[in-house]
């Protein structure tokens, strides 16, 4: 699992069948290294499905698929978090989709974790066989930390998006990752694509707000599609935010990112950077940094984590994940905001949420968010992934769409058309049983 970062993920695709049928929401949530899709039908608890799993912690064992101690491989098998983005057309990945994955590095290097009854003389986990065999059907890539590629079907396009670290490709299977762990490989998580078909992502850093370690810190980056279109070649625009938050942008391009540890919304506006040209130096840092102005929000949303634009309108909602409230009794607030940051309305009060994160809107205008659900040392509780419905304008009442949940990070919501595989198909995902999310506070 990653570390608690403040981050989250919900995102919405779907598609009933090979004969297209209308279109409408769905929202994928990317918890517990998984990504599962919800189907909205107005009522709390709407059918739910597995859309992107983890490998399992038990090896793969393909040729013995009846040894009780091995499991058959996953439909997927890559560890996703955060957000959702799809690739705008005309850079070379029409109808796939980027999310922040990490599974190389959970189950090929930092294996010793879990229980499991095969183990090695010392006691260790094996890590799986994919991890060894780049000829084979299962092989899970020898990737960095960073962005994967998807196909509308969730299934990984064998590609990856990453910044550089050299350390990683030379560290031998089982002995974790090497370190230090260099910024925008640390805790990726959120993703945005601009009219250039440039890809904003953001690193979280480290999920420790004391943590004064200046390489631990969080960072804005950008990549750049190249002639290629192979996203190789990047520009950090920030790597001094303590817990950055998933990007959002405004019709004009402008870069909206919440430094959650030090209370801060932060607006990034031109110069931006056009090529790796404009960083061209060791830390890939812009020579001419962008305009960065705070968003002035931090008087009625204390601890910003995640903003969202308001459709139809020039306004944001955005949440905070832990003030007001207090750990372990939930808490957190969102409120909408206009153009300039200045407060409009609540939307969605403390006494009813439980720390949120990850947030999107749907089509009919229902705000979709995840909440973490803090324990009082601000570890992550039994999590859920819930809606507001609005009547008239008017917000109504969270219902909750999934809970007991590890870790929920982030929210997406996509038109159905955009996936090509029919839901049906897709295993159903059945509620976690809360021992797996660390009991209900």
């Amino acid at each position: 699992m990653r570390m608690p970062g403040w981050c989250a993920a919900l995102v919405v695709l779907v598609s009933l069948g090979a004969t297209p049928a209308r279109a409408f929401d769905v929202v994928i949530s990317e918890q517990g290294e998984f990504a599962d899709l919800y189907v909205p039908n107005g009522t709390a608890f709407p059918p739910k499905y597995v859309f992107i799993d983890p490998d399992p912690v038990v090896p793969i064992c393909p040729a013995d698929p009846t040894n009780p101690n091995c499991t058959r491989p996953p439909r997927v098998g890559k560890h996703v978090n955060g957000k959702l983005c799809f690739f705008p057309p005309g850079f070379g990945h029409n109808h796939k989709f980027v999310t922040a994955e990490d599974g190389y590095r959970e189950s090929c290097m930092d294996w010793t974790n879990g229980p499991n009854p095969r183990t090695n003389p010392s006691g260790q986990l094996q890590p799986q066989s994919r991890c060894y065999d780049d000829r084979g059907r299962w092989f899970f890539g020898h990737d960095p930390d960073g962005w994967a590629i998807f196909k509308a079907n969730g299934r990984w396009a064998k590609r990856h998006i990453a910044t550089e670290w050299p350390a990683f490709s030379a560290q031998p299977i089982g002995q974790g990752a090497p370190t230090p762990q260099p910024q925008g490989n640390i805790d990726p998580q959120g993703c945005v694509f601009d009219a250039h078909g440039n890809m904003w992502g953001n690193d979280v850093g480290s999920g420790d707000p004391t943590n004064m370690d200046a390489s631990q810190r969080g960072s804005l980056l950008v990549f750049f599609p190249g002639p290629r279109k192979r996203y190789d070649s990047y520009c950090f625009l920030d790597k001094n935010l303590s817990q950055a938050g998933m990007p959002a942008m405004d019709d004009a391009g402008n870069i909206y990112v919440a430094e959650t540890g030090m209370g801060m919304m932060w607006k990034y506006s031109p110069p931006f950077p056009t090529s790796a040209a404009d960083c061209a130096n060791a830390d890939h840092l812009v020579t001419t940094p962008p305009t960065k102005t705070q968003f002035p929000v931090s008087a009625t949303a204390p601890t910003p984590g995640s903003i969202v634009r308001v459709p139809g309108t020039d306004h944001w909602y955005i949440g905070s994940v832990l003030l007001p409230g207090v750990p372990g009794q939930g808490g957190g607030i969102i409120n909408e905001y206009d153009a300039n940051g200045l407060f409009v309305r609540n939307i969605v009060p403390s006494t009813e949420l439980k720390n949120p994160l990850g947030m999107d809107v749907g089509s009919d205008g229902t705000l979709y968010y995840s909440e973490l659900n803090l324990n009082t040392d601000t570890s992550t509780g039994c999590g859920r992934v819930s809606q507001v419905r609005f009547v008239n304008g008017t917000p109504q009442a969270p219902e909750v769409l999934g809970q007991n949940l590890s870790f929920p990070d982030g929210v997406t919501v996509v038109d159905s058309s955009q996936l090509r595989i029919p839901i049906t198909r897709l295993p159903p995902a059945p509620e976690p049983d809360p021992a797996t999310c660390n009991g209900g506070g």
